[in-house]
This record gives C-alpha cells, sequence and structure tokens, in this order.
C-alpha cells in the first residue's frame, strides 16, 4: 500500500469514526470541525477556510449558520476592517468544550486498542504526520 492508498483510507475511516462518535445536536459536520478549530482568540475567515480546505464563500455561509445558533460571533480585526475574525461566543465555548471531551473519549478508545509499549512511538509518528500535513497546507500549493 503506498502513501496515497493509505491516506485516503486514513480519511475515510477518521471521518467515520468522528461522524459516528463525534455529535452536537443541531449541527452538521462541517460546523463541528470549525467550532473544533476556533480558538480563544478568534481566527480570521480566510485562515478559517484555508484550515478546513473550503473557499472563503462556503466558509461564510458555514460562520453564519453558527451564528444563528449563537454559537460564534464575527467581528472586523482591529488592524483592518476588511478582515473578519470570528470568535465562539460563551455558548460556543461550552460547546467547544463538549467537542474536547468527545474527542478525548474517542482518543481514550484508540489509546487502549494501541500495544503499550508502542503508545509513545505512536504518538510520535502521528505528530510527524500532522506535521507535514501542515507544511503541505501551509504552503498552500495545490498538489494535484
Amino acid at each position: 500500500m503506498n502513501y496515497g492508498e493509505l491516506l485516503s483510507s486514513f480519511l475515510v475511516d477518521l471521518q467515520s469514526l468522528y461522524r459516528k462518535n463525534i455529535s452536537i445536536d443541531g449541527a452538521s459536520f462541517p460546523q463541528i470541525l470549525a467550532l473544533s478549530i476556533i480558538p480563544d482568540d478568534g481566527i480570521e475567515m480566510s485562515a478559517l477556510s484555508k484550515k478546513i480546505g473550503i473557499d472563503n464563500s462556503t466558509s461564510t455561509r458555514l460562520i453564519i449558520g453558527l451564528e444563528k445558533k449563537g454559537w460564534v460571533e464575527r467581528k472586523p480585526a482591529h488592524h483592518d476592517k476588511r478582515v473578519i475574525r470570528v470568535f465562539l461566543t460563551i455558548y460556543g465555548d461550552e460547546i467547544q468544550a463538549g467537542l474536547e471531551q468527545q474527542f478525548d473519549k474517542l482518543g481514550s478508545v484508540i489509546e487502549k486498542e494501541v500495544d503499550p509499549l508502542d503508545r509513545n512511538e505512536m504518538i510520535e509518528y502521528i505528530s510527524s504526520l500532522h506535521w507535514i500535513l501542515s507544511k503541505i497546507i501551509l504552503r498552500d500549493n495545490k498538489i494535484v
């Protein structure tokens, strides 16, 4: 199995695990992803789009949906009013904390499946893969 096949299988399996085990009443999977990555100090709309891998207009519709639920709010950046930042509301912060608990629970289930002698090495390999993927995303080059 080559990297492409393995990454494809990994994506499908991760997505399946997350869709089955991570949920918020009334939220779509893309909304859950967006909520899970908004930091305490907010995030620029363009950075959110890039991180999720969607275009800016799709990101705007996604955030408008979260705004209607009262989970996020958009504010212009202090340095440039054309730049819009997204922040969690108090309720959104509570939702995000609940998501983190669900992530931790899923992580614990996966950890139990890994041989205790291999756990540290497994975390190093997964962290290394994450770093590689992050570098590719930061380069902002379309690969295919």
